[in-house]
């Protein structure tokens, strides 16, 4: 089975959007998709990496919603109750008050993660995932 074969899904070509209270910047987003084609609890994530531009966004300033839940980079490892289904687009949010830059930017994700259905004998099968578009803001 070529487990990469969803990889080119996994960042979803919706806009990338600012998100604000009242009109103060807070970050913004865009949408991925789990890279295979079974859904997997969260916690089967071992990593994932942001890049806007070549730029690798730092863990702490990401957030992680699925399920209408945002979750701490570092939370990832403990949410084995929350599953992330197959086509369902999660929610990469990014924490910057300085925003982003109208226009168009390329965006990059890397993800580890353990395919759970492999898990005999306490050893799982780990894939690395990787995708990389060109998103425009959202205006």
């Amino acid at each position: 089975m070529d487990f990469t074969a969803f990889n080119k899904y996994m960042v979803c070509d919706d806009d990338i959007e600012v998100n604000k209270a009242d009109d103060i910047v807070l970050g913004y987003e865009f949408k991925c998709k789990y890279p295979t084609y079974r859904g997997a609890y969260i916690c089967n994530v071992l990593s994932m990496r942001v890049f806007i531009d070549d730029v690798e966004i730092p863990q702490e300033n990401l957030r992680f919603g699925v399920n209408n839940k945002f979750f701490l980079m570092s939370e990832i490892k403990d949410m084995y109750k929350e599953y992330w289904f197959t086509g369902s687009k999660a929610i990469m949010r990014v924490v910057d008050e300085n925003g982003i830059a109208p226009g168009k930017h390329k965006v990059k994700m890397l993800m580890s993660h353990k395919i759970p259905y492999t898990g005999y004998f306490g050893s799982y099968l780990v894939v690395d995932s990787d995708c990389e578009k060109t998103l425009s803001v959202k205006e």
